[in-house]
């Protein structure tokens, strides 16, 4: 697969507490009717798509990347989110686990939380998945998994359903959340890398234990889905959409209504500390003002303060010469983007690219601050770069991290 209530100080919805998974087998014993279909999971790569062409082709349900960590937030998901339901989709929504860079699970729940309320997800006949596939240091930590689990269902009244490859099942010991009633969405490629489509796989062949059953299976990364992709990630889920109503708690037929968010500084502000959250503004995930401010919400003055700090360089000698200065977590590539070979090349580090905390890197953009040029409707990053008669490589800031996608309206340095 490839903002925050710390407290949820306002009361929710209480949802009657299910059994999903006695529930989901009971769905699949009633005869005469059809219990597993197709579907497709995304994010971010799949940009805005043509969710009525996949559903013509036979999905029948989407999965969503909503966030990431806490504070990335999938910058497609509302445009998906909007064309799944206006194709009569079934919804799932779903964070990305980043234990790696020492987040608590409540933070990063909060944060999945607050981003699917805004988007009219929750209580809405919508499944939150939690994503699991952080490095091998991190992939046996069940008890971080679980906490998660248990923050979004308490949340939104619903039973989350976790992703993971086969192979991660056997890296820690799953009974703690099995026995906890959530559910399992595996991952595994029998069939490697090849071309493959919506369709019926079977069963999953792999040992699921200490669950009883997969309520999903993620047969390939390699799927053609019309209207949406040639390299997309397909799925069979084991039930239809009544066995998806009982799973997400919510009577058969709810629709969620999807809606781009409007975060205030309360409800937008991201939660963790202001160094990390700078690290991500720097890389670009938060867009430019005014879109930055509103994520921000009423963080904003302490995170820039931080990446302005950052970005001049102030370890107390003031140089103000387009200087970088490491902190603890950081690494090329998470504080850089898309340009960091060019960081790692202007400073001399090589393979395997390691940093240090308090390490002076230099950006490249030399004077006072270095140069910025804003994209204009059209461009692209090789134009950019023929126009101001700079290396390509020089120009950093774009916020996808692919040179091959920038946006109107972005501010890029070189």
């Amino acid at each position: 697969m490839r903002f925050s209530h710390a407290r949820h100080a306002r009361a929710k919805p209480r949802y009657a507490r299910i059994g999903v998974g006695v529930a989901a087998v009971v769905a699949m014993l009633v005869p005469g009717v059809a219990h597993a279909d197709a579907g497709f999971d995304n994010s971010s790569w799949q940009g805005c798509y043509n969710a009525q062409a996949a559903k013509n082709s036979g999905a029948s349900f989407s999965i969503t990347k909503i966030t990431e960590g806490v504070n990335y937030v999938n910058p497609a998901a509302d445009c998906q989110l909007q064309a799944n339901r206006a194709a009569g989709l079934r919804i799932g929504a779903y964070g990305y686990a980043r234990p790696e860079y020492g987040n608590s699970p409540e933070a990063e729940a909060d944060f999945f939380n607050a981003q699917s309320n805004a988007r009219g997800l929750v209580h809405a006949g919508v499944i939150p998945f939690l994503d699991w596939e952080p490095p091998a240091s991190h992939r046996g930590d069940t008890e971080w998994a679980k906490r998660w689990l248990d923050r979004v269902a308490s949340y939104w009244g619903v039973k989350p359903i976790i992703y993971m490859s086969a192979s991660t099942i056997s890296a820690g010991d799953w009974r703690a959340v099995a026995g906890a009633d959530y559910g399992l969405w595996v991952a595994g490629y029998p069939r490697g890398y090849a071309g493959e489509r919506l369709r019926d796989p079977g069963a999953p062949p792999y040992s699921v234990a200490p669950w009883p059953f997969a309520a999903a299976w993620q047969y390939s990364s390699s799927g053609h889905v019309p209207g949406v992709g040639t390299a997309v990630d397909v799925n069979w889920w084991y039930g239809d959409a009544g066995t998806w109503a009982k799973y997400a708690n919510a009577p058969i037929g709810t629709r969620p209504n999807p809606v781009a968010p409007s975060l205030t500084p309360q409800q937008g502000a991201p939660v963790g500390d202001a160094a990390s959250i700078a690290s991500a503004v720097i890389r670009g995930d938060y867009g430019n003002d005014p879109q930055r401010h509103a994520l921000l919400g009423n963080r904003y003055n302490e995170v820039m303060a931080a990446v302005n700090e950052r970005l001049r360089g102030n370890t107390g000698g003031g140089t103000g010469s387009g200087v970088y200065v490491v902190r603890p977590g950081d690494c090329l590539s998470a504080v850089f983007g898309g340009s960091w070979p060019t960081v790692a090349r202007l400073n001399g580090i090589h393979a395997p690219y390691v940093i240090h905390p308090g390490q002076r890197l230099s950006t490249g953009g030399g004077g006072a601050g270095g140069r910025s040029v804003t994209v204009r409707r059209g461009d692209t990053l090789s134009g950019i770069a023929a126009r101001l008669g700079v290396p390509q490589g020089q120009l950093h800031g774009y916020r996808s991290g692919d040179p091959g996608l920038i946006y109107p309206g972005e501010v890029l340095s070189y």
